[in-house]
């Protein structure tokens, strides 16, 4: 019986215990994540993204798919490089923009899509958050306006990752 009781006793030290480290940490948890907010320094960095959906020109809806890099500085500027694929034809462009990270973690970057040459080819404004503490970033093309300003109808997503740090590039 002695033996029992000290069975019973043992488990419900353990279980209590148990319970109060899952509060703090719970409480601990909310209190984090209250203070917790997002920047335009912290998300600076070098990031790869892929962009996958469709595009509805005048000539009719095709696949359009993308993947690049770029590097965003903590002012906020955008500058890199994109290999995109628009109905199978496949063109490299560079990419160099703006964008403002608000402390919801959300953000709107406006990118404009040059040709080899340096010639305008479109401007994509990008509806951002960042998660995972700025170390990724989900997107919508929120618009796409080609260089004659005519806006083409988009249905485009992104999924971004950090691939290094701003303020030092780890190897």
């Amino acid at each position: 019986m002695k033996h029992s009781n000290r069975i019973r006793n043992t488990a419900a030290v353990l279980v209590a215990a148990g319970m109060l480290w899952m509060g703090s940490t719970q409480v601990l948890q909310a209190e984090t994540d209250e203070h917790e907010t997002c920047s335009n320094a912290a998300a600076a960095g070098e990031w790869a993204y892929t962009e996958t959906g469709t595009v509805a020109p005048a000539s009719g809806t095709v696949p359009f798919a993308a993947v690049a890099r770029y590097t965003l500085d903590k002012a906020g500027n955008l500058a890199g490089t994109a290999t995109s694929s628009s109905g199978g034809s496949v063109s490299n462009v560079t990419l160099k923009g703006t964008g403002a990270v608000n402390a919801d973690c959300t953000s709107t970057l406006t990118v404009g899509v040059y040709s080899a040459a340096g010639v305008l080819l479109r401007t994509a404004t990008f509806a951002l958050v960042y998660v995972n503490d700025e170390q990724e970033a989900r997107a919508l093309v929120s618009s796409l306006v080609l260089a004659s300003g005519v806006s083409v109808p988009a249905v485009l997503t992104v999924d971004a990752r950090k691939l290094f740090d701003g303020s030092r590039r780890e190897r």
